[in-house]
């Protein structure tokens, strides 16, 4: 018995040891995330500013919100995040929200393009590897945001507001560059 209580002491530190080094080692996938940049011109355009200064800080899937994610440096510049605080589980629905603002014109748009309304934005489906690509169509600058496969279209709704709200719309912005005329 004298054995024992030296036994089971030394035995409950370890263990406290652990638990307590588990809630103060920072969670890597909570920490600020690295995001690749990708050519955006107009992301420091005065319409760019607006934009993201109006985002939502939670964005809705259809399943649920996810809060912003803070960017790692060098932040992408135009660019907020959304969730992805279980990217590491390699499951793309785990994966975050991006959204890019000021791109060039994708090469994907012409004038038979399929277009998708979302609350009066036009959207253009660029699909990939897990995720897909909505750029907005008829502002005065370009905007897309990427959707992990598994997502709901609620983070659409919820940029399209705040892009109806900020952005001109290409159709009465004579200053606008041409861009062509895609099918609805």
């Amino acid at each position: 018995m004298a054995l024992a209580l030296p036994v089971l002491l030394v035995v409950g530190v370890l263990i406290a040891s652990q638990v307590l080094g588990r809630q103060t080692d920072p969670d890597p996938d909570t920490g600020p995330l690295a995001l690749a940049p990708v050519p955006v011109p107009a992301a420091a355009s005065a319409d760019c500013s607006r934009l993201l200064s109006g985002l939502p800080q939670d964005i809705n899937t259809g399943d649920g919100l996810l809060p912003r994610r803070a960017l790692a440096n060098p932040v992408p510049a135009g660019t907020v995040a959304w969730g992805g605080e279980r990217e590491a589980s390699g499951r793309p629905e785990d994966q975050p929200v991006v959204l890019r603002c000021g791109l060039p014109t994708p090469p994907e748009l012409g004038p038979t393009s399929p277009l998708l309304d979302v609350d009066g934005v036009d959207w253009l489906r660029i699909p990939g590897a897990g995720a897909t690509t909505w750029v907005t169509v008829d502002r005065a600058i370009f905007v897309g945001l990427t959707l992990p496969d598994g997502i709901g279209s609620g983070a659409i709704q919820d940029v399209s507001r705040g892009v109806k709200i900020t952005l001109v719309s290409r159709d009465t912005d004579p200053t606008g560059p041409p861009v062509p005329t895609p099918t609805r």
